[in-house]
């Protein structure tokens, strides 16, 4: 909806100063937005603010494995970039789409050269790198704290990260749309809201709010831009409806928890809705299997494309299928295929889980986020 009437949910005004975004869609199919001036620094306060709770204030020695931007840059855009970074935001950049085997040793070479105090991550590549360095028992510098975002946090990932850089995690969650939603403070009882900036509700499919304690998709109200308002947008993601207060006095409502992407559910013929999160939570338990992703190619048929080292064997494919095919009941179709790597998508993150109706919903009525 909002790409197919943009030209109508535009502000008019001719005097309105704005800029124009995009995010980089999960289906392929990025959504251009107008951001009111204004708005921007609200977000920036507000990223400034909740960053500042796991100790990342401005100024403090940053290193970011996060996506950068692709394709063709001119060397007068790269040096202005790395001036505004390095010497503004004293914050060293590495590329998390060219993470592997092959650049690990670069990685962790740059961490421990930059010494910073705090780490600044997409929630997957980091879980990859911290595997990595486990593996290896190799040295790497310990910061004061981590900050994770733009995926899904599990538990075990979160307690990978603590073990292997000695720092506590924070938790963030955010989008293009709206710049930082919530983010956690040094309680971690749930997600701190923007709420001078946005209303975030959590509803059933019919608008209505979602009992307490119960699932259902996210919606988010910006209150300061004017110049494409989004009212109670569906941003894709799904949480645990009801709000309360942390201990620790700061007054704003906390999310409780972000489940997933809304499209990560698969809809099973047996009428079962199986939560994507099942497949990691499984996954994480086979050291040999080093990527994934889990794809629902049709109603009755999932497919789980897997990366392994040289110690997967046919007994680590038979546990798995026994163990999935156990949650998934036998109306359903399983099958396994070895691929050399897992693509990203095109905002350069790496879905592990598929639902069928994410890939089969026409063009103009898929969620974007």
């Amino acid at each position: 909806m909002m790409r197919d009437h943009a030209d109508q949910i535009r502000s008019t005004q001719g005097n309105l100063a704005s800029v124009t975004k995009s995010t980089g869609g999960s289906s392929g199919v990025p959504l251009r937005f107008q951001i009111e001036s204004d708005a921007i620094d609200r977000r920036v306060a507000a990223t400034f603010r909740g960053y500042g709770w796991a100790g990342a204030g401005p100024g403090t020695r940053q290193s970011h494995l996060w996506g950068v931007q692709l394709g063709s840059v001119s060397r007068l855009q790269q040096w202005k970039t790395r001036l505004h970074l390095r010497g503004l935001y004293r914050s060293d950049y590495l590329n998390s789409f060219d993470l592997s085997d092959s650049t690990f040793s670069q990685f962790v070479s740059r961490i421990n050269r930059y010494r910073p105090d705090i780490l600044v991550a997409y929630t997957n590549p980091l879980y990859s790198l911290s595997r990595m360095i486990a593996d290896r028992q190799a040295f790497v510098h310990r910061p004061k704290s981590i900050i994770v975002g733009a995926e899904k946090l599990y538990d075990f990932q979160r307690q990978e990260m603590e073990r292997v850089f000695g720092a506590p995690v924070f938790e963030t969650y955010g989008s293009r749309e709206f710049t930082l939603i919530g983010a956690e403070c040094d309680r971690h009882n749930g997600l701190h809201l923007t709420s001078e900036n946005l209303i975030v509700e959590v509803a059933n499919e019919d608008g209505s709010l979602t009992p307490d304690g119960e699932e259902g998709q996210i919606l988010v109200t910006d209150l300061f831009n004017t110049a494409m308002p989004f009212v109670r947008y569906a941003i894709g993601d799904r949480a645990i409806a009801g709000f309360c207060e942390c201990d620790c006095g700061r007054g704003l409502p906390l999310l409780r928890q972000v489940v997933g992407r809304e499209l990560d559910i698969l809809p099973l013929p047996n009428g079962q809705k199986l939560p994507g999160e099942f497949f990691p939570h499984l996954i994480k338990d086979f050291s040999s299997i080093q990527q994934f992703q889990v794809v629902q190619t049709a109603a009755d048929h999932i497919e789980v494309k897997l990366v392994v080292d040289s110690g997967w064997h046919d007994g680590h494919r038979d546990s798995l299928r026994s163990q999935i095919v156990q949650q998934l009941g036998s109306s359903t179709k399983l099958s396994f295929k070895l691929v050399d790597e897992i693509p990203l998508t095109p905002a350069g993150k790496r879905r592990v889980v598929i639902g069928y109706k994410s890939s089969n919903l026409p063009l103009k009525t898929r969620v974007a986020g």
